[in-house]
């Protein structure tokens, strides 16, 4: 699908030698994904004024102060790309340095949906996301496979519309979902025409909501772990005006806990509706024995084996140092790794079973193996698309930060933590709750968990980890899903006129 808009604003940019993107943050990224196939023959610079704190590129351009493009300003067409509370700095600075062809990305976003919205609302139009793009996964799976089975009381002749926004749309999704790529025109046009929206994630700055819409957000984290949006130190006010931005469109948050709920309030400055269900993606839990057989076959897994996976967090900081040796660079890290061998050993010694290994990275994270020493033992599944069937597979779980410890542990399974760097960590990342009062086996050495897991009181760990369950409220039983799509029904059959939003 083809923007008469931007078709439009791509002849314009061919009065100018450079188009010139002000910003190196999400909002900057965003518009470039958008206008890429409108950019074609033109020079592209992103530009800020100041290096300093800004990344080296973006998408693939090189980051540049704007002072060095003072020389073509003559020839140079600049979208300032910023969240709105420094669009006005912008313009003066811009103006001040001789630059007189520029429009803010407001003003664009503005016009686009002009357009889109020329468009009515498809009343059955459901368009879901998970995590800016990536793949099929999260609360968002499992509420789309729950809409697959059908819809209870609505009629034959209204099918569903399921839009998935995909960073690859050539992955395989279940029929009766079709993909569109993220942060493509048509990624905006389908959320402009949906009756529905269901994300895990921040919208970005370039969505727009209209009357007659519905937007429900399920986040991607629960229960007392790390500090986040307006909780949380040190988060740029940029995302915090995006984070303030999606509060006021969202029309409901599903919650997995009572300690959620109340997060929602304060963390995310949220007002509207609290659905206090679990997570969708929680109810896998109560029925892994399909997955299991899965994983085993994938990963060639005997049915008598137990699995250990071992999902470290993301983290800004690369955690080595380069040591020069033996003619090469060699990875050293400053803070302990985990000796897996070591503990695949101690696990065998304390349940009596052998282990396979799995260790899932980040997604987001970029060089993991300069963090960890690689063990022929373990086997890479951080490719496997969504780590809530492993976590559903697994028998016991070693992470350090990551929030999928709550996850996981409501299946009453044991989860340990290895945490030989907390100071560091808790300097970059608060926590609501302090480690040493959550019910998991905490270890700062690999000495130290080697022991743990062997004394481990499975009986004393499940007391102890359900009354921390039941402190924190959760609601998780296996149900959510269901639960949510009752809501999504609700909105389906209803008919919101514009004037009355």
């Amino acid at each position: 699908m083809k923007s008469v808009f931007l078709e439009k604003l791509s002849e314009h940019f061919k009065k100018y030698q450079y188009i010139l993107i002000y910003g190196a943050g999400g909002v900057a990224g965003d518009l470039l994904c958008l206008l890429d196939p409108y950019l074609h023959g033109r020079q592209i610079g992103i530009a800020v004024s100041d290096r300093k704190g800004n990344p080296d590129s973006l998408r693939g351009y090189p980051v540049k102060e704007i002072t060095e493009y003072c020389n073509v300003r003559e020839d140079s067409y600049v979208i300032i790309s910023v969240m709105p509370r420094y669009e006005m700095q912008i313009k003066e600075y811009l103006e001040k340095k001789g630059f007189q062809a520029y429009c803010t990305v407001s003003m664009l976003m503005e016009q686009m949906y002009k357009e889109i919205w020329e468009f009515p609302v498809s009343e059955d139009k459901i368009v879901l996301s998970h995590r800016d793009g990536y793949g099929f996964g999260g609360n968002p799976k499992y509420i789309a496979l729950e809409l697959l089975k059908g819809r209870s009381g609505v009629k034959e002749e209204r099918p569903l519309d399921l839009v998935w926004l995909t960073n690859d749309c050539r992955a395989q999704f279940p029929k009766g979902i079709r993909t569109v790529q993220y942060g493509s025109y048509e990624h905006y046009y389908e959320l402009g025409t949906a009756k529905i929206w269901i994300d895990n994630q921040h919208k970005s700055y370039l969505t727009r909501k209209r009357g007659g819409q519905f937007y429900m957000q399920t986040w991607h984290g629960g229960g007392p772990l790390k500090k986040i949006e307006f909780d949380a130190e040190g988060l740029p006010v940029s995302y915090l005006d995006l984070c303030e931005m999606n509060s006021g469109m969202e029309d409901v948050m599903v919650s997995p806990t009572s300690f959620n709920s109340r997060l929602y309030r304060s963390a995310f400055h949220y007002q509207g509706e609290i659905l206090e269900c679990g997570y969708p993606r929680n109810d896998i839990f109560w029925k892994a024995g399909e997955r299991r057989r899965k994983i085993e076959e994938l990963y060639r897994v005997g049915p008598e084996e137990r699995i250990v996976l071992f999902a470290p967090t993301y983290r800004e900081a690369s955690g080595t140092e380069e040591i020069q040796g033996s003619g090469k660079d060699v990875c050293m890290m400053k803070e302990e790794i985990l000796r897996m061998e070591e503990i695949g050993q101690a696990l065998e010694e304390r349940f009596g079973k052998r282990f396979r290994h799995f260790i899932r990275f980040h997604p987001y994270e970029k060089n993991p193996e300069r963090r960890y020493s690689w063990c022929d033992e373990w086997i890479n599944v951080t490719a496997y698309e969504d780590v809530q069937e492993l976590l559903a597979v697994a028998d016991i779980l070693i992470t350090d930060y990551s929030s999928i410890m709550w996850d996981f542990s409501l299946q009453k399974k044991p989860v340990f933590l290895f945490h030989p760097d907390l100071d560091k960590y808790q300097k970059e990342r608060g926590y609501y709750l302090p480690f040493g009062q959550m019910p998991y086996i905490e270890a700062f050495s690999n000495e130290e968990l080697c022991r743990k897991i062997r004394e481990f009181d499975e009986e004393s760990y499940k007391k102890e980890l359900g009354g921390f369950l039941e402190q924190y409220g959760s609601y998780d039983e296996g149900r959510a899903s269901a639960a949510v799509v009752q809501q999504l029904i609700k909105w389906l059959d209803r008919i919101v006129k514009p004037e009355e939003d």
